[in-house]
């Protein structure tokens, strides 16, 4: 059982990570110091030398307290992907609810952008080391198309951001990002999106098995070719498989 100084010391760690995150929501990260955070959470200056040797440790703490990914990802990259539909269904709701819900995180997203010091760069790295399992499950998906599907989680976790960090400015091709009927329509919307995807996967593999089945039964690479759609040069690739 913690002692009163141990609790007097989380009390204070948690006025600090609360007094970083109302500056940031208030004032913007531009205007973080170590004497505005002090007042603000009325820790003396002393504690923070102690505790996090300088101003840049305590920003570095609140950083990787509250980036979203960091605190997701260590859970998802446990489990092996069997399902890339709806694991990428869930993991893109994720993220856009996720961030929604967590202003502070939006500021971060804020400061990550125009940090040229360099604070948020450490945690960066750390987010895409721990991404990577995912990026390596992720990458041959549709190789048969010379795509890599991490290019595509890319496209879309950038349009999250952006548009959860857009909602307040105004409408974002007339829809409003402030309002739950525009919400669930960019979420169902998304799913559909990768619905589209991975139907285009599942059609093109059944129409390849189709082709195969065609050659064993004698068609010639050619009527294999009229028949499926495909090209000479596929299905004899295909058959080649064999």
């Amino acid at each position: 059982m913690a002692n009163v100084r141990e609790r007097k010391a989380i009390a204070a760690r948690l006025s600090l990570m609360k007094a970083i995150g109302k500056i940031l929501k208030e004032k913007s990260y531009s205007k973080l110091s170590i004497n505005l955070v002090s007042e603000e959470s009325g820790v003396d200056k002393a504690f923070i030398y102690r505790h996090y040797e300088s101003f840049d440790g305590l920003l570095r703490a609140y950083i990787e307290k509250q980036d979203h990914w960091l605190a997701n990802l260590k859970e998802v990259t446990k489990i092996p992907i069997t399902d890339h539909r709806a694991f990428m269904k869930k993991l893109l709701e994720d993220q856009f609810l996720g961030v929604y819900a967590n202003e502070e995180f939006q500021q971060f997203l804020v400061w990550e952008l125009g940090d040229k010091a360099g604070f948020t760069a450490k945690v960066s790295v750390e987010r895409e080391i721990l991404a990577k399992p995912i990026f390596e499950q992720c990458r041959d998906v549709f190789k048969d198309y010379r795509i890599d599907l991490n290019v595509i989680y890319a496209w879309f976790s950038a349009g999250i951001y952006f548009l959860i960090l857009h909602k307040e400015v105004s409408t974002f091709c007339e829809y409003d990002f402030t309002q739950k009927q525009d919400i669930d329509e960019f979420l169902k919307t998304l799913n559909w999106l990768v619905d589209v995807l991975f139907d285009k996967l599942d059609a093109d593999k059944k129409m390849e098995d189709v082709a195969r089945r065609a050659y064993e039964k004698g068609l010639s690479i050619e009527d294999v070719a009229e028949v499926t759609g495909l090209s000479n040069s596929k299905v004899r690739a295909l058959v080649h498989d064999f």
